[in-house]
């Protein structure tokens, strides 16, 4: 009994552990984010395509692939078997989504462009059990020369 004892608590701080260090790793990228978003907010963001032909500009894209740790899969299980919203993959699909829109505005820097027209966002789920989101994101930089 007592081997059994100290198994699961073994189990239960290395899963702790896990938790703790995935947690910091997330908030850590959170506010590297946060960071990236306030240094590229001069370049703006439309969904609508353009309507004048006027306008040049140039096709770019990004993508990104963000994996869960075990706790987030875990939970998941959970609230997957008792049904309902899945929190916990909701935070990895929107930190994927951030990620691509910032590097997107990275691209767009690099040529030079101070808005993107057109953006669009597509999401795969990867993975056996859905352990990775990707999202790709891409949209047209309109440079500018042209604005």
């Amino acid at each position: 009994m007592d081997g059994f004892i100290l198994k699961i608590s073994i189990t239960l701080v290395l899963f702790c552990i896990g938790w703790g260090f995935g947690r910091f790793i997330e908030q850590k990228h959170l506010r590297e984010l946060d960071e990236k978003e306030q240094l590229l907010s001069h370049i703006s963001i439309d969904t609508n395509k353009f309507q004048t032909s006027d306008h040049q500009g140039q096709l770019i894209s990004s993508n990104v692939v963000i994996s869960h740790d075990y706790f987030k899969y875990i939970i998941a299980q959970i609230q997957n078997f008792f049904g309902g919203r899945l929190t916990t993959y909701e935070s990895v699909v929107e930190r994927a989504r951030r990620e691509a829109i910032v590097r997107l505005k990275q691209e767009a820097e690099k040529v030079g462009a101070k808005q993107i027209m057109g953006l669009r966002l597509s999401t795969t789920e990867l993975g056996m059990q859905g352990g990775m989101v990707e999202v790709f994101a891409y949209g047209t930089a309109i440079s500018t020369a042209s604005l």
